[in-house]
């Protein structure tokens, strides 16, 4: 009976923990751009302008002239992610730009790459695991 309570309240806390960790999540996603990466490891996109690309080098060499989504920062920084029913969440920002940059780039620019997602889901997983247990064994 009390296992089958606390697997009811499993969700409730999957979403709790998706929460208490989105800021290390939507920091992935801004150390990803700097590489100029997209979700898929591909690249994000390619400048149109040769001289505005060289002037993206000059600021982040890292992305290697590919778009990286981090002229400012605030599209980065506006980052948040957003329970949109469920156990579904989305990642969006909170920036003027990002109707814009979602538009031109791609959703997709917000979701977690193969890798950031199974560190995510195995952290998830860990801490329901943990948090299941000990309230039905009083561990």
């Amino acid at each position: 009976m009390k296992a089958e309570k606390e697997k009811q309240r499993l969700p409730n806390t999957i979403g709790t923990l998706i929460i208490f960790n989105s800021e290390q999540i939507v920091e992935g996603i801004r150390r990803r751009w700097l590489f100029g990466k997209s979700s898929n490891q591909s690249s994000i996109g390619e400048y149109r302008s040769s001289e505005y690309k060289a002037f993206k080098v000059g600021i982040n060499p890292r992305a290697g002239g590919d778009v990286d989504l981090t002229l400012t920062g605030a599209l980065g920084r506006g980052l948040i992610i957003k329970k949109s029913g469920g156990l579904k969440y989305e990642i969006i920002s909170t920036d003027w730009k990002f109707g814009k940059i979602s538009k031109k780039y791609g959703l997709e620019q917000f979701n977690l790459d193969e890798r950031q997602l199974d560190e995510l889901l195995d952290t998830l997983f860990y801490f329901a695991l943990v948090e299941y247990l000990d309230n039905v064994y009083l561990i």
